[in-house]
């Protein structure tokens, strides 16, 4: 895969991620950050490079003990060497604005080990910020939850002993006696299935979607997940094309994306996804 389609494939993961943990975000930070939440007030900050960028989460924290501080978070699906420097530069902007204590932390959603630096160490100038490996999270800290959105994070942490099969049925098994409604579980499997696919796990992919096929009634999701469990060569005409649809499906159903986006993540044509979104 080149550069540009881990790119994109990166961005898709990342989006989903903070889909899911913006809809459970006071229970991340609670489970995972340890952090109990009184009060919370949004920061709109953007950071200016070459082009401007938002921060991923970034809010005024007062906590349970009452004490006031900045809560920045920012996930990341790959390594990046000037990880600290951005940091850094939010950490600036934010002191000189608020004037309050800065807590910083990197989400690594990526399958590989994450080898960002995470500190400075200068004679005028010490700096750190704490990076979470997501995949070595126990994903039994979300099977717990009863809020679909937070169930299917457990997909992205570390199975322990348990096979990947076994923590997904779980995962659907919850969602499936959970009270949204089938549009709204549709959206949270497909959901599933593309982290699934982005995380690059040895799911048993047949047995998912017979669990699932009574929210998601598409044959080419089905002839398309078996030709991955059989090994079947991307080369042909017909297969690369039900990839193709299958993909631009989970991503109408499982993101927000525009026409423009999904085309251009999924390698086909708009007039090729518009006429997906008419049939569905």
């Amino acid at each position: 895969m080149n550069k540009k389609k881990d790119k994109e494939e990166g961005n898709l993961y990342d989006k989903i991620f903070k889909e899911n943990v913006d809809a459970t975000i006071d229970s991340f930070i609670r489970k995972i950050l340890k952090i109990n939440i009184k009060q919370a007030e949004e920061i709109v900050l953007k950071l200016q490079r070459t082009k401007e960028r938002e921060a991923d989460f970034l809010k005024i924290i007062t906590n349970d003990k009452g004490e006031k501080f900045i809560l920045h978070i920012e996930y990341q699906v790959a390594n990046d060497p000037e990880m600290v420097h951005r940091m850094i530069d939010y950490w600036n902007l934010l002191v000189r604005k608020y004037d309050l204590r800065v807590e910083q932390y990197v989400i690594f959603l990526g399958g590989e080990k994450p080898t960002m630096k995470v500190r400075v160490d200068y004679p005028n100038m010490k700096f750190f910020y704490g990076l979470i490996d997501f995949k070595e999270l126990d994903a039994r800290i979300f099977l717990k939850s009863t809020i679909p959105e937070e169930m299917i994070l457990a997909i992205l942490g570390n199975f322990r002993n348990e096979t990947p099969s076994k923590i997904v049925h779980e995962v659907i098994s919850q969602i499936e006696q959970s009270e949204p409604q089938t549009l709204e579980k549709q959206k949270i499997l497909q959901q599933l299935l593309v982290l699934g696919r982005l995380r690059k796990l040895e799911l048993n992919i047949q047995e998912i979607m017979d669990s699932i096929s009574q929210y998601i009634k598409i044959e080419e999701d089905v002839l398309y997940l078996k030709g991955i469990e059989k090994g079947i060569e991307k080369g042909s005409e017909d297969t690369s094309e039900s990839k193709s649809r299958q993909f631009v499906i989970s991503l109408l159903t499982g993101t927000d994306f525009s026409v423009e986006k999904i085309a251009n993540l999924a390698s086909v044509s708009i007039e090729f996804v518009e006429k997906i979104k008419a049939e569905m």
